[in-house]
């Protein structure tokens, strides 16, 4: 291991070195290798495992954020009485208000550890442990923006489990599986496969009105989650191999050559094209050389009849 740089930083009242090392990583072979999880993260449960074994497993969600509110409230409480900074006029803070804050920030700091500490033992945990992993691509800043919901959104960290994912299997060289933001893995039934038109955030468990079959919605959601590893619907795979970024072959199958998902849209031209010169159309820039060579072979011809 090789020390290329080191940044030094001070953050909630705590100085914090960060080193960029040259090191030479191999790759470490998966508990089950050949074994497969879809994963439901939500807030009720941080997340929902369903394995290709049959296993089902729930992950607590600890809302670190909740629990602090109580010292949170007291903490900014005592800030708003002292006098703090403005900007307009100029006016610096005073002693017993920064002390005050540096009273709140290690509130903060003290849930952002505790986040950190939940997410790499869970995405560590799984990395290790299963070949393919399946997650969903969820609009995560779109799910902030509901008043009700945003500050649980945001404790969850739902887009920081995913990019700790990503690099995770990279690492162990398997297979992250992101299924499509508008699968409804939720309203499809893992059974029969029917899709219900409507399913409420309020409605845990889900029934099928075709096959009958009822069971949590987080629990079905894994299922069909796990069902895009041998079915390849509407899912993409960003890790192969591990190395390179290597693609799998089996999952990229049905994709464009181009990596498209869908057809290109044929566009009728604004302007149509007039006779321009005696010559025909007047050509673009870039068509200069090619249609100079044209020209030429055309003249080459005639001369030659």
């Amino acid at each position: 291991m090789r020390i290329l740089s080191a940044t030094v930083c001070l953050d909630r009242g705590r100085w914090f070195v960060a080193f960029q090392v040259e090191q030479r990583n191999e790759l470490v072979r998966v508990a089950r290798p050949d074994a497969a999880v879809g994963i439901d993260l939500g807030i009720k449960s941080l997340a929902v495992l369903a394995d290709s074994e049959g296993n089902v497993t729930e992950e607590p969600n600890p809302r670190h954020l909740d629990r602090a509110q109580k010292q949170l409230r007291r903490a900014s409480r005592v800030v708003s009485r002292r006098r703090g900074p403005d900007r307009r006029t100029g006016q610096k803070p005073s002693r017993r208000w920064e002390k005050a804050n540096r009273v709140r920030n290690k509130v903060h700091h003290r849930v952002a550890n505790l986040r950190e500490d939940t997410l790499h033992k869970l995405t560590t945990r799984l990395t290790r442990e299963y070949g393919t992993i399946v997650v969903e691509d969820l609009n995560v800043a779109g799910m902030g923006r509901n008043r009700r919901l945003s500050r649980r959104v945001a404790d969850a960290a739902f887009g920081e489990i995913r990019r700790r994912l990503t690099y995770k299997t990279r690492r162990h060289g398997t297979r992250l599986i992101v299924a499509d933001r508008w699968f409804p893995s939720s309203k499809t039934c893992s059974r029969c496969g029917a899709v219900k038109a409507k399913l409420p955030l309020g409605v845990r468990v889900f029934e099928c009105d075709t096959c009958g079959l009822v069971l949590d919605r987080d629990e079905n959601a894994g299922h069909n989650l796990l069902a895009l590893v041998t079915r390849n619907t509407r899912a993409t795979c960003l890790t192969g191999t591990g190395v390179a970024g290597d693609l799998d072959p089996a999952v990229m199958v049905g994709s464009k050559p181009r990596g498209a998902d869908r057809k290109t849209r044929t566009t009728r031209p604004r302007h149509p094209a007039g006779t321009g010169r005696a010559g025909g159309t007047i050509p673009s820039p870039r068509a200069g050389t090619e249609t100079g060579d044209r020209q030429q072979d055309a003249r080459t011809q005639l001369a030659l009849w």
